[in-house]
């Protein structure tokens, strides 16, 4: 018989930490702890820890909770949870959709189904959502957050719904946030959850920034006789990444099999801070049908033979040319010789990952964001010969150690300077794009003719929180920056910019621009 004393000691500390346990489990546990003497307390506390770590979804436990607390409470100190992944890619497909719970007045995260075709309504829903995260967000920063009792307004805005200024005749020196769009061509209106109106641009002074049409912008302004008369217009200011975070408590934002957020972890961040040299390195558009290229990039891995990078981030366009009726063929061919390159260089083969990232002229899927991976059969060769291969789609997210990095492959700063309504006339331009996404917390924060992108499944271009580093592969040249805490950069175009590329390092977080001669070949390496 097993101590009743045990048992009711088993469901009371469950039941302190708000966990419903059944008493056939509480007495399997009890049995446990009557072959401890001493440490009976504390294996027993461990083990709610680890349950609690699960973030179950409900408050009610299982066998199956228990055998996993018991195989973590095994495992050695210095050994990582199976939860604990060293390097982990992350599909669009597989990155959780952060909301602002109305009801709830919480931001909270939801698993979304895949859906590539869904109603029309979701069409919708696009620019409400990225709306109330960028709105509710903008209410916690100081400059906007209502002021507690005893303390003071003063040096304080408040945000004004659409709504209540339509039902004013005039107001002065008003703070709107909304929609920027053209309703009617040439004239451009604000638009928010609860109207619209009319706004006059033209002694608006612009801050920094790129502001399209489908920007989310903050204007302060006069409005009078149904039109809003904007003296500043930018963008809503940035959170920086623990702020975001702390809603959420420990669960993870960035996507991925694991229950719980990375970024705490002190066993990754030892690992990470471990391998000091560990990097990163980012190529962009790897021509595999260009010999000259291959040959650069066979340079690129005799410097790093020796010491193999924890993986290369290969980026389309795979072709120097559109699509045509001989791609297929090309990119086979193209991948098999770039296998045979990597099979020379057995330490590179073994220890680095490969991860893949398509642009959008590449083969297998329409230009449509998210862009599903490169289709098997036209790198199966690759695969084959090179067992760290990992096909990403475009977007994806690499998560390494405590790290968290975001790769796009799109030509991004060409569009929005295109389509942007004043070009900033100082500073550099790649450091007004890192702002804009970041204040928008979207990578492609533009109306959807522009970028098209799958109505389900724009919360996978999220950018909230914002993640460590951020890789837009652009055709722009490259550059390196920081907004918030935040590294944004570019590799450039490998061909185009002096087989120019970029290596991350994780431990020391700085990114190294990196370039291969151009009077560099093999046989003056060989020599």
């Amino acid at each position: 018989m097993v101590d009743d004393k045990i048992v009711k000691n088993v469901q009371t500390t469950f039941s302190l930490y708000g966990l419903m346990i059944t008493s056939k489990l509480s007495t399997s546990i009890a049995k446990e702890m009557e072959k401890m003497e001493d440490e009976r307390e504390s294996w027993l506390i461990k083990i709610v820890e680890q349950i609690l770590s699960q973030n179950l979804e409900n408050p009610r436990i299982e066998l199956d909770h228990i055998k996993k607390a018991i195989i973590e409470c095994m495992r050695p100190e210095n050994s990582l949870k199976h939860t604990e992944t060293i390097l982990n890619v992350i599909n669009a497909l597989d990155i959780p959709k952060v909301t602002y719970d109305m009801e709830r007045r919480k931001f909270v995260l939801e698993k979304i189904g895949i859906n590539m075709y869904p109603d029309a309504t979701y069409k919708s829903l696009i620019f409400r959502d990225r709306f109330n995260i960028l709105w509710h967000r903008t209410l916690k920063h100081p400059m906007f957050l209502a002021p507690k009792l005893g303390e003071t307004s003063i040096g304080r805005c408040k945000l004004t719904p659409i709504e209540y200024l339509l039902s004013e005749s005039r107001t002065i020196n008003v703070y709107v946030m909304g929609l920027l769009s053209q309703l009617v061509e040439g004239q451009y209106y604000l638009e928010d959850i609860s109207g619209v109106v009319k706004i006059d641009l033209k002694n608006a002074k612009f801050q920094d920034g790129l502001i399209v049409d489908g920007s989310i912008v903050l204007a302060n302004g006069n409005y009078d006789d149904n039109i809003l008369y904007v003296k500043d217009i930018g963008f809503p200011p940035a959170e920086a990444s623990n702020i975001s975070r702390a809603p959420f408590g420990d669960h993870n934002t960035f996507g991925g099999p694991h229950p719980v957020s990375l970024k705490t972890s002190e066993k990754l961040q030892k690992h990470e801070q471990n391998n000091p040299d560990g990097m990163i390195v980012f190529v962009s558009e790897l021509w595999v049908d260009s010999l000259e290229v291959l040959d650069k990039f066979k340079i690129m891995l005799v410097g790093y033979a020796e010491f193999p990078p924890i993986a290369f981030v290969l980026c389309g366009q795979f072709l120097s040319f559109p699509p045509n009726t001989t791609s297929t063929q090309k990119m086979k061919e193209g991948f098999k010789r770039l296998a045979n390159i990597v099979e020379l260089f057995e330490n590179i083969k073994k220890e680095s990952k490969f991860i893949i990232v398509p642009a959008p002229y590449d083969l297998g899927a329409p230009k449509i964001l998210p862009r599903a991976p490169l289709p098997k059969c036209l790198v199966e060769d690759f695969i084959k010969t090179v067992p760290g291969t990992i096909l990403a789609t475009n977007p994806c997210r690499i998560q390494y150690c405590t790290k968290e990095i975001v790769v796009l492959r799109e030509d991004m700063v060409s569009r929005l300077c295109r389509n942007t309504l004043f070009f900033p006339t100082e500073g550099e331009v790649y450091e007004h794009y890192a702002k804009s996404i970041i204040c928008q917390a979207h990578l492609t924060p533009m109306n959807l003719p522009v970028i098209p992108i799958y109505w389900k499944h724009d919360h996978a271009l999220q950018l909230y929180p914002v993640p460590d580093l951020i890789v837009v592969a652009d055709q722009f040249e490259s550059y390196t920056t920081e907004h918030m805490e935040c590294k944004v950069m570019n590799p450039g175009s490998f061909p185009k910019n002096n087989f120019s590329f970029m290596a991350y390092v994780p431990a020391m977080n700085n990114i190294d621009i990196c370039a291969i001669p151009v009077d560099t070949d093999l046989m003056n390496l060989d020599t």
